[in-house]
């Protein structure tokens, strides 16, 4: 039996947060540095002219795979907030991005190899813009039925606009049997 989806509307509780565990995510970052000081250390101290290829090498990848997960963790999308007027997407060593709702145009899922959340944008000067994150981040269904309903003239898809009325009858039917 699939497990029941919560999804609850935010509308009256603005600013609201969603974020990556950041206990994990700071353990990743922690775990990635000390696998990268100790492949240089060794690299410094046991890596000689007389080492073995191998031996030389392996360091140089598993430093390599280390900085790339430094990189994925400290750029990756880490929080979403939902302020009254606007919606800010915040990362842990790249500038926070804000759009307000009445900006917002369209949302849809995009399917690569995952999917992902595209929000399509007209930013301060009127441009159109693309903002895409991995749909993988921590409840995004609850997200997106919020920023839809947050900016009522945003463009669905037709999947996306029928999971979202979905969604949103089931919030208030959740809502009506509490009350």
């Amino acid at each position: 039996m699939p497990r029941e989806i919560k999804i609850k509307s935010i509308r009256n509780q603005l600013p609201t947060r969603y974020c990556h565990p950041q206990v994990l995510r700071f353990l990743m970052i922690g775990i990635a540095l000390l696998v990268l000081a100790y492949s240089l250390y060794f690299v410094i101290r046991y890596v000689t002219s007389d080492t073995a290829n191998f031996f030389k090498l392996l360091p140089l990848f598993i430093m390599f795979i280390c900085l790339d997960s430094l990189f994925r963790q400290t750029t990756s999308l880490n929080c979403i907030t939902f302020f009254p007027e606007r919606l800010k997407f915040s990362y842990i060593l790249k500038k926070p991005l804000e759009i307000p709702y009445s900006a917002i145009m369209e949302l849809k899922l995009h399917r690569r190899i995952t999917y992902y959340l595209h929000i399509s944008y007209r930013d301060e000067q009127g441009s159109e813009k693309l903002f895409s994150t991995p749909a993988s981040f921590p409840k995004i269904l609850e997200i997106i039925v919020n920023i839809a309903d947050l900016a009522p003239q945003a463009r669905l898809t037709d999947l996306l606009s029928k999971a979202v009325q979905h969604l949103k009858t089931q919030t208030e039917i959740e809502d009506e049997q509490q009350v």
